[in-house]
């Protein structure tokens, strides 16, 4: 599992998508909103607005994990308990709702305000290892399970919890660098605003596992710069990004490692409402810094700094909509599947299985 590697990249990531303009494109007869003007639906901050003009708009983001998985290969969940953990995440789910809400100071400068709520549910099992010996986490010294929730510890229990509430919120400017016939460049420079909880507990009082945790509890610096270009129906853009904690630990005593990605893709307007697109990101993601600094559980593997984050490659598949003429002219949709094609974990981690990006959106002086 990858915490916060996927939240905005995840998370995971911040691009710039294709100009609404006519200078990307030399159809002869242009419809009145480019479905490819915005990009694809898991890439966010993706475009400027002219001056006066605002946004609303709101982000849905899926990703499940089963499996697990060290470094590179699939393991097993004796491997796990013979490496000293008596239990082991099995699946989990992760939602992010965000508003998306965005106002053009001038034709170079754009505010963006993207608040959110976040939901993870986690199952976990039995490594059907026995240990005489503990690991020092106050799960196995209590008799709890691997996340103090307390459950029968027979040796094929297993069982599911979750978390939910407000997560961190992102406050950014995006600025204009390049606005040239042949491409445009634009920087984005952002802040996260530590909103989440990082001090969520298990029934016992014991920490929850770190990457259940809804926020980071850091303020973070979130620094992206983004190329497009264009030709006639067909449109690209690359981008790279980074998250970087600006604390060395938060209020319960750790930090999440710092996150570098990048993206590229690309988009063809098949109709003058719709575009399909593919991207490919790349993510490195550092594991966690600091430690709890109350009562927490060593007995699973997401109860460890050093089982989280890698570095992983994903592929998506997308479609945006926008309709041209009606009460709901101008009103976009996106949509985008998203599936990893490779992945090194740092230490014991839950699997990468796919994801959903959606995105809704409109825009008025």
């Amino acid at each position: 599992m990858n915490r916060f590697g996927t939240h905005f990249t995840c998370l995971t990531p911040l691009a710039l998508a294709i100009s609404s303009t006519p200078a990307l494109s030399h159809d002869s007869a242009l419809p009145a909103y480019l479905p490819e003007s915005h990009a694809p639906a898991g890439v966010m901050a993706d475009h400027l607005h002219q001056q006066g003009e605002w946004m609303l708009g709101y982000r849905y983001l899926r990703e499940t994990f089963s499996g697990l998985y060290s470094g590179s290969h699939k393991t097993t969940a004796a491997a796990a308990g013979h490496a000293g953990y008596s239990m082991v995440p099995t699946t989990m789910t992760m939602e992010m709702h965000m508003l998306d809400i965005m106002y053009a100071v001038s034709d170079s400068l754009t505010l963006m305000f993207m608040p959110q709520t976040m939901s993870m549910d986690m199952g976990m099992a039995m490594t059907g290892v026995s240990h005489d010996h503990h690991m020092g986490g106050m799960g196995e010294m209590s008799g709890m399970d691997g996340d103090g929730m307390g459950h029968d510890m027979d040796m094929h229990g297993s069982h599911s919890h979750g978390t939910s509430g407000t997560g961190d919120t992102v406050v950014a400017g995006l600025f204009r660098i390049a606005d040239n016939r042949g491409y445009k460049l634009h920087g984005t420079l952002g802040i996260s605003a530590p909103t989440g909880d990082v001090d969520l507990k298990n029934a016992d009082g014991t920490f929850v596992h770190y990457g259940m945790q809804l926020g980071t509890g850091t303020w973070d610096l979130m620094p992206s710069l983004t190329y497009t270009s264009g030709h006639n129906r067909l449109s690209w853009g690359a981008q790279a990004n980074a998250r970087l904690p600006m604390q060395e630990e938060n209020d319960s005593g750790f930090s999440f490692g710092e996150r570098y990605g990048a993206t590229a893709w690309g988009a063809y307007r098949v109709a003058d409402w719709m575009s399909v697109s593919t991207r490919l990101g790349y993510t490195k993601q550092h594991d966690i810094n600091g430690h709890y600094n109350g009562p927490h559980n060593h007995a699973s593997p997401s109860d460890l700094q050093g089982n989280y984050g890698g570095e992983f490659v994903d592929a998506a598949l997308g479609v945006n909509l926008v309709a041209q003429a009606g009460p709901l002219a101008g009103v976009r949709l996106g949509l985008e599947w998203t599936n990893s094609v490779s992945a090194h974990y740092n230490g014991y981690q839950l699997g990468r299985d796919d994801g959903l990006n959606m995105s809704l959106s409109y825009a008025f002086d």
